[in-house]
């Protein structure tokens, strides 16, 4: 099943089959690349919700599947 959401959290990544440790280094890399398109917003550290495109342009233009429906 694809993911529906729009907005993505560590812990999805997680369900997906990401280790831990990765779920979060591509949420960092994602708001970094957030930070470049110009949303400043994603300089602070307690964000931890970053665009699916932004997740998209770490990991690349994978479909993300998972087993559980939220």
């Amino acid at each position: 099943m694809k993911m529906n959401k729009e907005m993505v959290n560590w812990q999805d990544l997680e369900r997906l089959g990401f280790p831990p440790y990765t779920a979060k280094s591509i949420i960092r890399q994602g708001k970094a690349f957030m930070v470049q398109q110009g949303y400043e917003f994603y300089q602070g550290k307690r964000v931890s919700v970053i665009p699916l495109k932004a997740v998209k342009s770490v990991i690349g233009d994978i479909e993300l599947s998972s087993e559980t429906e939220e």
